[in-house]
């Protein structure tokens, strides 16, 4: 069943084989993986049922300046789905890599193998509604296959066909909100916060939980085991406000760095796959560059991946009519999209002035208004309209003097481990009396070193084949470099001791008997692959644990 905690009694005590905090895509996961296992599930959600309706002040912090990393009031929601309501989909697994330890990578290496995490990535799937978990092009699309970039031959040193699957995407608030109603063993409470959490008078256990529907409407809960699924932040949040775990909690925080620093060059004639495709069963896929495990370890990188995405949308000079569409309707976006579409990696924004912006995008959208009126079309069938929705905009690479076509090239890159990189408590508190949250988010140059050479290897291979050339601006990759707003990673990292992280290889923290963490605070790495899809399969595993304590 399905309540809202301001209906039930103030000074309420509720009881439950397993208390999971947190209503996002890793409680939920482990709520629907629980439910006929015969134990009694009670899923405490901050948010409401509908995003946009919670109270959202807690969000609130402090972030040092001129990290590029975003304010801590982005990229997250309070609602049932958590920011699964808002994500756009995009589910890429960890490489095998990521799970190793590297020498050259400080910290490294999970107390996992990657066969037991690759376990779970299919029941991921079937959550995340991607289909057949195959990341391969080759394989996926069988004879459909044609290359990325057709000149380029498959070589050692860079690999074009590694995918992203796109979920519909699945607001899992929304997609298993029936099951969870209809569950006779699960109770999700919504506008259930979490403030306190009461350990044994030894310390090696956890006695309950002191909540709250509204700051001055509490009540209790007793069970078991518990889990905190709160997203990385707020879990974070909770352990340092309560005092739970170790030294380690809050330390080696990282999110992927992200931005715009290369233009690919191509002949007018080469048919360049830039596009989404869909597999035989309608899931959009994406095509992106990425360095192979043995040349990461031979050149000491970090993984990376590049792909073909749109321009910077605020500099008018891509002379596009979509992107300036997208540009002029940016303050009526959600505030994590109109943070990308205003400035966002144009370095010239404020030399231009905003009246010659606005002018130069209008022209483009009077002049490109053919064009503008057929992808609007095709944007309402496929994106508004669809159940599965077309992820994102694709455009056509512009033509250049020089007969080429030339295509903008993104990176996502991952973030080092380190200790440097950390979440605090902030001395301001919420409406909640709950300390705010402070930032301290760091980049190392290794991973900078990590992005200027995976850049610089596909330069040469399209150089050595004759296939094309990459424009490469290394001082925008050097100070240009965005922290990604909505992965939190590796505030209470896994790990086969103490001394090395906050929780173990089982996921429950170390010296407490009854507590685990689920999501993606718990990654010792980060890879570049977005965190949902498998902090979804982290928290399948984790359910199969709870069922046979």
């Amino acid at each position: 069943m399905i309540e809202d905690a301001r209906e039930i009694p103030s000074n309420t005590r509720l009881e439950a084989d397993i208390a999971i905090v947190g209503g996002g895509p890793a409680g939920l996961t482990i709520a629907l993986e629980l439910r006929n296992a015969g134990l009694s599930v009670l899923v405490l959600e901050a948010g409401e049922q509908k995003p946009g309706q919670g109270f959202v002040d807690a969000f609130h912090g402090q972030v040092a300046k001129n990290t590029g990393h975003p304010p801590l009031s982005l990229y997250r929601t309070r609602a049932l789905g958590g920011t699964s309501t808002q994500w756009g989909g995009r589910c890429i697994p960890l490489r095998p890599q990521d799970l190793e330890v590297r020498p050259y990578v400080p910290w490294s290496g999970w107390p996992i193998s990657y066969q037991e995490l690759a376990a779970w990535y299919p029941k991921a799937a079937t959550y995340c509604e991607i289909g057949t978990p195959e990341f391969q092009a080759g394989v996926a699309l069988g004879s459909r296959y044609r290359p990325m970039v057709p000149s380029l031959p498959p070589d050692e040193v860079i690999d074009q066909d590694h995918l992203e699957r796109f979920s519909s995407p699945t607001d899992f608030g929304r997609r298993y909100r029936r099951i969870l109603a209809k569950a006779r063993n699960i109770r999700v409470l919504v506008s259930a916060t979490c403030n306190r959490i009461q350990r044994s008078p030894d310390g090696r256990g956890i006695l309950g939980l002191c909540c709250a529907a509204s700051p001055g409407h509490r009540f209790h809960v007793t069970a078991r085991y518990y889990v905190l699924a709160a997203g990385a932040l707020e879990t974070t949040r909770l352990m340092l406000t309560n005092h739970i775990g170790n030294d380690l909690v809050g330390r080696f925080y990282m999110c992927h760095l992200e931005g715009k620093a290369a233009i690919a060059h191509f002949p007018l004639k080469t048919p360049i796959l830039h596009h989404y495709e869909r597999d035989m069963n309608g899931v959009y896929l994406r095509r992106h560059f990425s360095i192979p495990a043995e040349i990461q370890r031979r050149e000491k990188i970090t993984n990376v991946s590049l792909r073909f995405e749109p321009p910077i949308i605020a500099d008018p000079a891509h002379h596009n009519a979509i992107l300036s569409a997208m540009w002029l309707s940016r303050t009526f976006l959600k505030p994590e999209y109109g943070r990308k579409l205003d400035s966002f990696g144009y370095r010239g924004a404020e030399s231009a002035g905003s009246r010659a912006l606005l002018k130069g995008h209008l022209h483009n959208v009077v002049s490109g208004m053919p064009l503008l009126g057929r992808f609007g079309m095709d944007w309402i069938f496929r994106h508004v309209l669809a159940r599965r929705k077309l992820p994102y905009v694709a455009v056509e690479g512009k033509i250049g003097k020089g007969g080429e076509r030339s295509f903008t090239l993104d990176y996502t890159a991952e973030q080092m481990p380190t200790p440097d990189s950390r979440i605090k408590l902030s001395p301001e508190r919420d409406a909640y009396g709950q300390p705010r949250l402070e930032v301290h988010w760091c980049a190392s140059e290794g991973d900078v070193h990590g992005i200027l050479q995976t850049h610089r290897l596909l330069a040469q291979r399209l150089q050595n084949h004759g296939a094309g050339r990459l424009e490469v601006d290394e001082e925008a990759i050097l100070y240009g470099y965005n922290a990604t707003g909505g992965h939190h990673i590796g505030t209470a990292r896994m790990a086969d001791s103490p001394s090395q992280g906050v929780v173990d290889r089982e996921c429950r923290v170390f010296g407490i008997e009854n507590l685990f963490v689920a999501g993606s605070a718990v990654f010792p790495t980060s890879g570049y692959a977005n965190p949902t899809f498998t902090l979804v399969a982290l928290a399948v595993r984790l359910a199969q644990r709870l069922k046979g304590l």
